[in-house]
């Protein structure tokens, strides 16, 4: 039997095994030192997973200064748009360069975002949050745009190549509140530039400060198009309105797909210099001279959703006067009684649409409609079942539930109502039961028993009257209530 060996050194090390990969990663073409694989993951590495390493400090746009300074910005992107590059302007290895002008409540500025694999989803009016480490001075090329020069500076990230800069779209959770108030907007005076869509088809686009507020209407579809260049892009035309007319929308390229979030009768937009094409119709466009604000924080933009709100719903023919809303006895002993014109009153109810006030009109009577409404049947009105009841008599039976109803007296038998600075349409006032009785000389009863001849004389006596209204403002019923009337 053999002795036992002793054990050796190379008894302590395990056999190595062969590996399928080959010991010695193969180093680049220029032999620096560093292997392929390390050079992709530094060039190729993907940005989800970027962590700031150093301190930003949070400034405002408003306040930033051209020189190297580690910054973090919020911001809404107003515009955005391929730039066109050549091949010697471009950072290796960079394949094209997006412009996004961005703003927060106290400025604007350009972000030059380079890029090669991330393609960026980019929306008008998304919430941005940009990291940079040098800011670099406004463009004063002649060929850069009128939106870009009112930019203070602009920003140059490559954040796929450089680890110290960044750009993220923010989940909007803030209910589009945060640096949403448009450049220049004060609750004290109107917006420098705005102007209705009628004025600024008729002449306002020529000067370099138009703005206009639009409602959307509706959104088309997204269809391809074949531009100047032979480049096939998207184009959305949408719809949109105001309270003097309406125009349409073109959407072309990147921007189109910005529609996609957008909701008819409720997006309201603020077009800052866009584009205009009038032929038949008015066609608005965004360009790079243009910039959008998507849902603005002022109080105009509020009172044009509303009014596109109530273009969209029914009407009611009969609105029954709000008890107890309005304190009618303290407003008439009040030692300080407010006459307000149609104009000034409809500017403040803007500017301060949730206060609950009360004050005076002094109104011409320029249209009744006593005689026609007595000829149709429809002198008294209501609803039920969601059907409108209408009768020459205070009561009348409901062909859905067959029970009996009480009619109040039509709005419409009054047509408008004219002052020296504007008008109100018929059937727009809720008046309360003393009101119309105070305006028509008897009360609803009687009014009913009247015959032809009389309520023509009525009619008559009524026409091109002077009358004074007491009447009162709450956003709840959303119209105005006439309290008491006194003719003169």
């Amino acid at each position: 039997m053999a002795p036992p060996q002793s054990p050796s050194i190379q008894s302590f090390f395990q056999p190595e095994t062969p590996s399928t990969q080959p010991a010695v990663a193969a180093q680049d073409e220029d032999d620096n030192g560093f292997t392929t694989t390390e050079v992709k993951a530094f060039l190729y590495s993907t940005p989800h997973a970027w962590k700031p390493r150093i301190q930003y400090d949070d400034i405002p746009i408003g306040r930033l200064a051209p020189g190297p300074r580690c910054v973090h910005l919020v911001a809404r992107v107003v515009n955005f748009y391929d730039q066109p590059t050549s091949t010697s302007n471009l950072p290796h290895p960079a394949r094209r360069c997006l412009s996004v002008l961005v703003r927060d409540d106290t400025g604007m500025i350009k972000v030059k975002l380079w890029y090669l694999k991330v393609d960026y989803q980019l929306r008008l009016g998304q919430l941005v949050s940009v990291w940079t480490t040098l800011i670099s001075g406004a463009e004063t090329s002649r060929s850069v745009s009128i939106t870009v020069q009112n930019a203070a500076c602009t920003i140059d990230i490559f954040p796929e190549r450089d680890s110290s800069c960044y750009f993220m779209v923010q989940a909007d959770e803030d209910q589009r509140t945060l640096s949403n108030t448009p450049l220049g907007y004060s609750r004290d005076k109107q917006l420098p530039g705005l102007m209705t869509l009628m004025g600024f088809v008729e002449g306002g686009h020529d000067t370099a400060t138009a703005k206009v507020l639009l409602c959307v209407k509706s959104i088309g579809g997204r269809k391809k198009f074949t531009n100047k260049k032979g480049v096939v892009v998207d184009v959305v035309h949408v719809m949109v309105f105001d309270d003097t007319c309406e125009a349409t929308l073109a959407l072309h390229g990147r921007i189109a797909k910005s529609a996609a979030d957008w909701k008819a009768s409720y997006t309201v937009l603020l077009l800052s210099n866009p584009g205009l094409r009038s032929d038949k119709k008015p066609t608005l466009s965004i360009n790079a001279n243009t910039y959008a604000d998507v849902d603005p924080c002022m109080g105009e933009a509020e009172w044009l959703r509303a009014f596109a709100h109530r273009l969209t719903t029914r009407e009611v023919v009969h609105v029954p006067f709000p008890e107890g809303v309005f304190d009618v006895q303290a407003a008439i002993k009040a030692d300080v009684r407010v006459l307000f014109t149609l104009a000034e009153l409809d500017e403040y109810i803007r500017e301060n649409p949730s206060e609950v006030f009360m004050g005076y009109l002094s109104v011409l009577v320029l249209e009744m409609n006593i005689i026609t409404m007595q000829q149709r049947g429809r002198m008294f009105c209501t609803e039920c079942c969601g059907v409108p009841l209408y009768a020459n008599t205070t009561t009348t039976i409901c062909k859905q539930c067959k029970e009996s109803r009480a009619l109040g007296i039509n709005p419409r038998l009054v047509g408008t109502f004219i002052d020296e600075t504007g008008a109100i349409s018929s059937g727009k006032f809720i008046f309360s039961r003393e009101a119309w009785e105070q305006l028509l000389a008897r009360p609803a009863e009687e009014l009913a028993k009247c015959d032809g001849q009389l309520l023509r004389y009525l009619e008559n006596r009524i026409l091109f009257l002077r009358l004074t209204l007491l009447f009162g403002w709450s956003e709840k019923v959303g119209r105005l209530c006439v309290c008491c009337v006194q003719t003169h």
